[in-house]
């Protein structure tokens, strides 16, 4: 029975390991997960004004009788702008 179990965890391991090593299948794998479960690809963020007027965006809503924004973002997306090209000549 103990050889059984050894085996089985022998094969979780080395499943495990690969799946850490190999950063290509990593991000097949995300792509794989994302697209069953979507919603694991949205974030939602709340974005108010405390009471010297600064703006505060925070993963939890603000405390009650607060007004504030709900922001949706998608967390695959790069958001950084691509830098503006460079002639050649």
């Amino acid at each position: 029975m103990k050889l059984k179990y050894f085996i089985f965890l022998s094969i979780i391991a080395t499943a495990a390991l690969y799946i850490y090593l190999d950063e290509p299948f990593q991000k097949k794998l995300l792509g794989k997960v994302h697209q069953v479960a979507p919603e694991l690809n949205k974030s939602t963020l709340y974005k108010w004004q405390n009471t010297k007027g600064e703006w505060q965006i925070t993963d939890k809503p603000p405390s009650k009788g607060v007004a504030f924004t709900t922001i949706t973002s998608q967390d695959q997306i790069n958001v950084m702008p691509s830098p503006p090209k460079k002639n050649k000549r």
